[in-house]
């Protein structure tokens, strides 16, 4: 199996949200940092997706799906943070409403986040359909796919505790991917 890990908002000109508090950080340098730590622990081949050529959405994800198929790739993980009012909390991860895999690879991501931090709030694996937030992406891309929501920037605790237990969120992302891999 080779996995996909494409840092959301890897377009031109986009960094996505920006956590809030005395570490302020955009979303797409959050993300890379993270992605970079995952492979280092994989023992799954995989292929890091950090910068789409496009400026629009449309056509960042049109690039991403089509070098997603040019690397034969069997699962990809968009990794991003949600962002709304301050005590907005918990993690989510997305996937497409008639896919089998990307139900199993979200609910995995979400066990294993909740076992990591278990007094976060479990928003849980969510299916998305037509005209969602995410579903162009979801939709678009022949491999299973996941959006990862894993916590809210814009909840200045939340960030703090991941933030100081980024080692953690890599390990929830690491055990998700081989355990999907491992069937």
């Amino acid at each position: 199996m080779k996995v996909g890990l494409a840092v959301g908002h890897s377009r031109l000109g986009d960094q996505g949200a920006y956590t809030t508090g005395s570490y302020i950080l955009s979303e797409w340098d959050f993300n890379r940092d993270i992605v970079r730590r995952i492979s280092s622990v994989l023992s799954v081949d995989y292929k890091i997706y950090d910068q789409y050529p496009a400026k629009s959405y449309v056509g960042g994800i049109n690039y991403l799906a089509r070098k997603l198929v040019e690397d034969n790739i069997d699962a990809v993980i968009e990794l991003h943070f949600n962002s709304a009012g301050p005590s907005a909390s918990g993690h989510e991860w997305l996937y497409w409403h008639t896919s089998k895999g990307g139900k199993k690879l979200a609910s995995i991501l979400s066990d294993e986040m909740s076992a990591s931090f278990p007094d976060m709030k479990a928003r849980g694996a969510k299916p998305r359909t037509r005209n969602q937030r995410g579903s162009y992406l979801l939709r678009k891309v022949r491999p299973v796919a996941v959006i990862a929501e894993p916590f809210f920037g814009s909840n200045e605790e939340e960030w703090d505790n991941i933030n100081h237990n980024r080692g953690a969120l890599v390990g929830v992302y690491a055990r998700a991917i081989e355990r999907f891999a491992g069937g």
